[in-house]
């Protein structure tokens, strides 16, 4: 919902800036829609409007794109992209302290050691970590080692699976970290359990081998969520929170579903009348209808899918979409216990 972008963040700030003993606010990417510098501006200037810090990130909109990845309809042509390596310098005073460097750590409260990694790889939509970031990131997380902070990774892509075969599949390889491998091996040699990314825009929580990825929606997109984190006591309680209206959009929620379950019925649509399946339009179309709320119930978090041969007509696809139901952790609501270093 592009058009809508500002009023959604606008109500996003009024409502985080009501709530009480807020310390921070991070933000994982994905501030513009193609990188535009008015965009980066008019980001910049409303980030500001919070009464607390807030720290960002790229995701991999904040960089120029391929052609085929920006959608005539979509872009403006008298707008050339902002590159990314621009990026630290635009956001000084929203974490970034070395304009040379696309990472930055601090310490925005007594007991939060935060890391900030731009892993959006150049002139693509997937993600990459350099390996020079890795040794930087290496170095800074051994400084912490006697410290009694937690420590909190964002970035943009996901290093966990959230979706089945999400880091080998095509279909969603391009939401993943390429060398994700490696991040993982520096993150757990320095016992890190928290990471937090947005690239999938859907509410997700996975963990592995005792490392969390706690993906979030966009506030552009349905659900319209944003978290509230509350650490205390060696343990993080997460409370998930959903945009209700907006000034141009009182219905704001069943508008946005409605939206996102049309839209998937034409590319469900599209992908059924391509192989492997290769089934005739009419039928593709009935089988993409039956599966219209797969995707927003999906990214809604905590989904659980219980489709039958009867419904979709292929046991194969029955397989397929009930494998995305949720697996524990909790998606929205749930709370981390945390070991000390």
């Amino acid at each position: 919902m592009y058009g809508e972008s500002v009023e959604l963040l606008e109500a996003a700030i009024a409502e985080i800036n009501a709530i009480p003993d807020i310390e921070f606010i991070l933000v994982a990417g994905d501030l513009t829609k193609d990188s535009e510098r008015y965009n980066h501006d008019r980001a910049r200037e409303l980030l500001s409007r919070f009464r607390k810090p807030v720290f960002c990130i790229p995701g991999n909109h904040d960089q120029p794109r391929c052609p085929e990845l920006r959608p005539a309809e979509c872009l403006d042509p008298h707008a050339p992209s902002v590159p990314a390596s621009e990026f630290p310098r635009l956001y000084r005073d929203f974490g970034f302290t070395d304009p040379s460097v696309s990472a930055f750590s601090c310490d925005p409260s007594p007991d939060v050691h935060l890391v900030g990694l731009c892993s959006a790889k150049v002139n693509d939509d997937r993600g990459y970590l350099d390996p020079a970031i890795l040794v930087w990131l290496d170095a800074d997380l051994a400084r912490q080692r006697d410290s009694r902070r937690h420590t909190i990774v964002m970035l943009h892509h996901s290093i966990i699976d959230h979706v089945p075969a999400e880091s080998v599949d095509p279909t969603f390889s391009w939401f993943h970290v390429d060398n994700a491998f490696d991040l993982k091996a520096v993150l757990h040699r320095h016992n890190v359990q928290l990471t937090l990314t947005g690239h999938l825009h859907m509410q997700d929580v996975t963990e592995e081998d005792g490392l969390y990825n706690i993906v979030t929606s966009s506030l552009a997109g349905y659900p319209h969520a944003y978290r509230v984190m509350t650490l205390r006591d060696d343990a993080i309680a997460i409370e998930s929170h959903r945009i209700a209206s907006i000034p141009s959009l009182p219905d704001l929620q069943s508008y946005s579903r409605r939206f996102v379950s049309d839209t998937f019925v034409g590319i469900l649509t599209d992908a059924f009348r391509k192989p492997p399946f290769s089934y005739p339009q009419d039928h593709a179309h009935d089988v993409a209808t039956r599966l219209r709320d797969w995707w927003p119930s999906l990214v809604s978090g905590d989904a659980q899918f219980t489709y039958t041969a009867e419904e979709l007509g292929d046991p194969v696809l029955v397989a397929y979409f009930n494998s995305f139901s949720d697996r524990p952790p909790a998606d929205n609501d749930l709370v981390i216990n945390l070991r000390r270093s």
